[in-house]
C-alpha cells in the first residue's frame, strides 16, 4: 500500500493513458474526443451544481 502511495499519481495517469489508447483504437480518434467533451462538460455541471448547493 505504501508504494501506491507513493507512485499514485503516475500510476493512475498510466492507467488513464492505456484506457484512452484502447478507446481511440476501438473507436477512433474523433469519436473518443466527442465523449470525452462531454465527460469534461458533464464533469463542470455536476462541480456547479454541487458548489451552489442543489443536492443538499
Amino acid at each position: 500500500m505504501e508504494l501506491f502511495k507513493k507512485y499514485k499519481y503516475p500510476l493512475l495517469s498510466g492507467l488513464a493513458s492505456v484506457i484512452l489508447a484502447c478507446f481511440i483504437l476501438s473507436y477512433g480518434f474523433f469519436k473518443t474526443l466527442f465523449v470525452l467533451i462531454f465527460a469534461v462538460l458533464g464533469a463542470g455541471v455536476g462541480f456547479y451544481l454541487q458548489q451552489k448547493g442543489l443536492f443538499k
